[in-house]
C-alpha cells in the first residue's frame, strides 16, 4: 500500500490542552533520573548523528519511554509487535529494567521476522499471535486481554504523553551538552519521535522521511517530509557508514545533505536486530488461520 498521502497540516498533536508546551513537559520530567547510559553523537559526512545503535537493544524508544514506565504500576504490560519495529525490544529491555513482566501479541504469519524472533528470545511472559486483517483489530484484541486481566496495555509506537515527556527530556540534555540542531532529520512511522523532538528542539527545522503508512491529522506537526517508495519491510541498498536498521532508518540517510556547513543532524534510533544465533525460527508456531476455519482456539 502507498504511504504518500499525508495530512499536512502543521499540528501537534501532543500539544493539547494536557501538556500545551515545552515547559508543561518538561516539568513532569524535573525529578526524574535515568538508569540508562548517556546518549551518544557521532559525525559522518558532515552530518551529527545520534547514535543509539551503541548504546540500547531497544535504541531511542528506550530511552523516552523509560520515564513512562518508571510510571507504571501494574507488575505485567501487554504490548502489539509488528513484524519489523524495535518498540517490542525495548520494551523488553525496560521490563527487565522496572522489574515487569511482558505478554505480547502479533500477527500471524507463516514465519516470524527476525526483529519478533529477538524479541521472543528476551522471554516475555507469554505471546499470543492472532490473524487479522490490520493492526487496529490486534491492537483492539491486546487491550480488551489487558483490560480483563488487569494488566498495563501499552498504545502502539508508544504514543503516550510520558513518552513525549521523556523526548523533550533527552532534547534538554542533548543542547546543553552540544548545540540545537539548524536541522534534524528523522524516519516516520508513528510519528511519535519527530512528534516529540520538534517540540523539544523549538528552533530546528524538522525533516522526515514517512517508510510506514499515511499521516493523518496532527501527527506530522511541523515536520517538513519525503515519502519513501519503498515498501515498509523492504531493505535500503544503500546504506549509511553506520549500524542501522536496513528497512528502517537507513531508507533516510541516501536524502540528507551531507558536508553542507550547516548543524545538520540525523537520529538513528537502533541499529539492526538479526534472529539470535541459534534460535529456529520455524519451531515457532506463528501460523493461525481466519476464525471461521478454526476448530481449536487458543
Amino acid at each position: 500500500m502507498a504511504h504518500n498521502k499525508h495530512v499536512k497540516d502543521k499540528i501537534n498533536k501532543e500539544l493539547n490542552m494536557l501538556y500545551p508546551d515545552r515547559e508543561a513537559y518538561l516539568n513532569l520530567t524535573k525529578d526524574f533520573v535515568s538508569k540508562l547510559p548517556e546518549l551518544q553523537v557521532k559525525e559522518h559526512d558532515g552530518v551529527k548523528v545520534v547514535r543509539e545503535d551503541l548504546s540500547l537493544r531497544g535504541g531511542t524508544k528506550t530511552r523516552a519511554a523509560e520515564f513512562f514506565f518508571s510510571q507504571i504500576k501494574e507488575d505485567v504490560v501487554v504490548y502489539v509487535a509488528p513484524r519489523v519495529g524495535l518498540a517490542p525490544t525495548a520494551i523488553m529491555e525496560l521490563a527487565n529494567l522496572y522489574n515487569k513482566e511482558v505478554v505480547l501479541f502479533m500477527p500471524s504469519s507463516k514465519e516470524i521476522s527476525d526483529h519478533q524472533a529477538h524479541v521472543i528470545n528476551e522471554g516475555p511472559k507469554e505471546v499470543f499471535f492472532e490473524r487479522i486483517a490490520a493492526m487496529p483489530n490486534l491492537n483492539k484484541i491486546a487491550r480488551e486481554y489487558a483490560k480483563e486481566k488487569g494488566y498495563k496495555f501499552l498504545p502502539f509506537g508508544l504514543d503516550h504523553p510520558y513518552v513525549i515527556a521523556g523526548f523533550v527530556r533527552i532534547c534538554e540534555e542533548l543542547c546543553k551538552k552540544y548545540s540545537q540542531p539548524e536541522e534534524m532529520w528523522t524516519v516516520v512511522s508513528t510519528g511519535v519521535l519527530t512528534r516529540g523532538l520538534q517540540i523539544g528542539l523549538p528552533n530546528a527545522e524538522m525533516k522526515g522521511v514517512c517508510v510506514a503508512r499515511n499521516m493523518k491529522s496532527g501527527e506530522l506537526g511541523r515536520t517538513d517530509i519525503i515519502s519513501e517508495p519503498l515498501a515498509f519491510t523492504q531493505n535500503e541498498k544503500i546504506l549509511p557508514p553506520f549500524n542501522t536498521v536496513k528497512s528502517y532508518d537507513a531508507k533516510a540517510w541516501k536524502y540528507i545533505p551531507k558536508n553542507t556547513g550547516r548543524n545538520v543532524w540525523f537520529w538513528n534510533v537502533a541499529g539492526e536486530l538479526l534472529s539470535p544465533e541459534g534460535f529456529d525460527k520455524s519451531a515457532i508456531d506463528s501460523y493461525r488461520d481466519w476464525d471461521k476455519n478454526l476448530t481449536n482456539k487458543n
